[in-house]
């Protein structure tokens, strides 16, 4: 189900609202790397951020890693498109080789997307990286898939980007 809301909430149109948010909350390098994404994408990232506020989060290295932690989905060459995500999430489920097999960088636009849409979260951490990024932050994007780390602050973000409604 979670899968659902987050498909019907990427079609969603979003307004320039969204990204003058954005850019008012990341210095001009992350920026330029939030602004490859989709426009729902970027909505996401503002919606995870948001919801950590909402739950009083603090930490300026966590909120920063929310506004970036799907950054590894756009690189120079492209990004994942729709067709690229079901494709990602499905083949996941029922056939992780053939997906490790079809995501390759440089092979083709609809084979990199899947590249992408496999290691956003390793391709996000060196990206953030390469903008500025500290350390933790960085940790925490590359980190953000995995549930079996426990760290208080990991699991937060993990939290708030699956949607959860409020957290105790």
């Amino acid at each position: 189900m979670r899968r659902v809301v987050q498909f019907v909430a990427y079609l969603r149109p979003q307004g320039p609202a969204v990204d003058a948010e954005l850019r008012a909350l990341v210095a001009p390098p992350q920026w330029a790397l939030l602004a490859r994404l989709s426009r729902g994408d970027r909505a996401h990232l503002l919606a995870v951020y948001r919801r950590l506020v909402a739950w009083g989060c603090q930490d300026p290295h966590l909120l920063l890693a929310a506004l970036l932690h799907d950054a590894g989905k756009a690189d120079a060459r492209g990004r994942v498109g729709l067709s690229q995500r079901v494709a990602a999430v499905l083949l996941g489920r029922v056939a992780p080789r053939l997906l490790a097999a079809l995501a390759q960088p440089g092979r083709g636009r609809w084979r990199h997307g899947l590249y992408l849409a496999t290691m956003h979260a390793q391709l996000g951490a060196e990206q953030a990286r390469r903008a500025g990024c500290g350390e933790r932050v960085c940790w925490l994007i590359a980190h953000h898939h995995d549930a079996a780390i426990d760290d208080a602050g990991l699991r937060l973000l993990q939290a708030a980007d699956e949607g959860v409604a409020s957290w105790p």
